[in-house]
């Protein structure tokens, strides 16, 4: 497997970045047609940067950064590995050349939004208004391994929620690390 810059490949490997959003990018279903995973594959490279993970001539996986606050903070957006590539690596190789990628752009912060659209963790279905500190507190996977597993053990913290942002019940989980020099 090589990582190598998303942007530089032929369209040939764009649209199979687009049409992993669409096969492979589970819970929520964020992209469920061709023609908005081509436009969200051209708007990450267009504002920011991608990286693919080839194997031969397949993308096995690609992940985007977007910048905010003026490039201090860099958005890990989107994340995808096909479903047969998971638990191989792949993720971890994608997130590490990223860090490196942000790092060289001087950046100070990662940050990440990973949706529970579907009752993965034990933010979902709550009333987070309620409790938001200690909701995130005591937040645990409900047995289904949702992403937010991974990136904690890549060294992201949960640093906020955002309640109802799919609707009743279904939070968006924020996290964040810090960009180390």
């Amino acid at each position: 497997m090589r990582i190598v810059d998303l942007k530089t490949q032929l369209a040939g490997i764009l649209d199979q970045a687009a049409g992993l959003l669409v096969a492979h990018f589970d819970e929520p279903r964020g992209w469920p047609t061709m023609t908005a995973a081509t436009s969200e594959v051209a708007h990450v490279l267009h504002e920011g940067f991608g990286r693919a993970a080839l194997e031969g001539d397949a993308l096995v996986g690609w992940i985007g950064g977007l910048p905010e606050y003026g490039g201090r903070v860099w958005e890990l957006h989107p994340m995808v590995v096909r479903r047969e590539h998971r638990r191989r690596g792949v993720g971890r190789a994608l997130v590490t050349a990223f860090e490196a990628e942000v790092r060289s752009r001087g950046a100070f912060t990662i940050t990440l939004g990973t949706d529970d659209d579907s009752g993965m963790t034990s933010l979902s279905g709550v009333d987070l208004y309620s409790d938001v500190p200690c909701h995130i507190a005591d937040l645990r996977d409900l047995g289904r391994s949702h992403p937010f597993l991974f990136y904690r053990k890549l060294g992201f913290v949960v640093t906020g929620v955002m309640p109802d942002a799919n609707g009743p019940g279904r939070p968006d989980i924020y996290m964040s690390k810090p960009v180390r020099r």
